[in-house]
């Protein structure tokens, strides 16, 4: 079984505002063969039995940081629900018009990757509408919404486990994928290689919230996106063994139930007909005859 499209939203501790981004994007998503998972970073504040309530399928595990817990989300939803396109939205990022997924598609589809456009960031927009068609250059990123192709992760790899915590693992998996061919340009200039990033609208709001920022994190993290900017290569979800052991075991719990309890299904509209999944050999690591 496999779905066209996947929605990943990620979380930690913010469980009402997750809440209103959840009925946003079951209103709001009209694509009829859609998946959807949360993904939840070791919260106390009742976000899993919110998830119970609302019948809301989830991966979770003890607090690892962003990169993990994207990794979470991005993982399960290419790799073992086969999604052509993914679509990972930060908990205080939320839909706001109907069929809003339809851009994300798009802009997966031509670019590979793309990033939310948002609105402080105008004075650093090169060029561009900000639409799947004629994306924003910008020399910026930022990671409240993007779009990530299968082809992009499976050349490009995952966010790099090696950032822990907060800060700066989004903008290094951005500059990757850009290098590998997806989501934006690079040329050397002067003797620099400079990058630029495609970023969209992509009819997507954000909503008031507590940041989890955190100064000697995002310090730790700083320096090591400094080493690691230059690195090409591959980035599995996990780094040492002990990490494949405890990423494989999160996966194999959120899928335990089967794939089909992750079907995001619009009100009125009957899903596609389900294809096989694609198996490479992330999904024969997994599977089990």
């Amino acid at each position: 079984m496999s779905f066209r499209v996947g929605v990943g939203i990620v979380t930690f501790n913010r469980r009402e505002i997750l809440s209103g981004t959840i009925d946003r994007v079951r209103a709001l998503t009209r694509h009829p063969d859609a998946a959807l998972v949360v993904a939840d970073d070791g919260s106390s504040d009742g976000t899993l039995t919110m998830l119970r309530d609302k019948q809301v399928p989830v991966i979770a595990g003890v607090n690892m940081g962003i990169a993990w817990n994207k990794n979470r989300a991005l993982f399960l939803l290419s790799h073992m629900l086969g999604c052509e396109t993914v679509i990972l939205l930060e908990d205080d990022t939320r839909p706001d018009r109907a069929s809003w997924e339809a851009e994300w598609i798009a802009a997966a589809e031509r670019w590979g990757h793309a990033n939310y456009a948002r609105d402080f960031m105008q004075d650093r927009f090169v060029s561009g509408a900000g639409t799947a068609s004629d994306p924003y250059l910008c020399k910026d990123v930022t990671a409240q919404c993007a779009c990530f192709s299968s082809a992009a992760l499976t050349y490009g790899g995952y966010l790099d486990p090696h950032f822990k915590g907060y800060g700066y693992e989004h903008a290094e998996h951005s500059r990757r994928l850009v290098r590998v061919g997806y989501g934006g340009t690079e040329q050397s200039i002067d003797g620099e290689q400079r990058v630029q990033f495609y970023l969209i609208k992509g009819h997507a709001k954000e909503v008031t919230s507590t940041s989890h920022q955190n100064a000697e994190q995002e310090e730790r993290n700083l320096q090591l996106a400094r080493e690691l900017m230059g690195i090409q290569g591959y980035r599995a979800p996990w780094g040492k063994d002990n990490e494949l052991r405890q990423f494989r075991s999160e996966i194999e719990s959120a899928m335990s139930d089967g794939p089909d309890r992750f079907r995001l299904t619009p009100a009125g509209s009957q899903a596609l007909p389900r294809r096989p999944a694609r198996r490479g050999w992330f999904g024969r690591l997994f599977h089990r005859s």
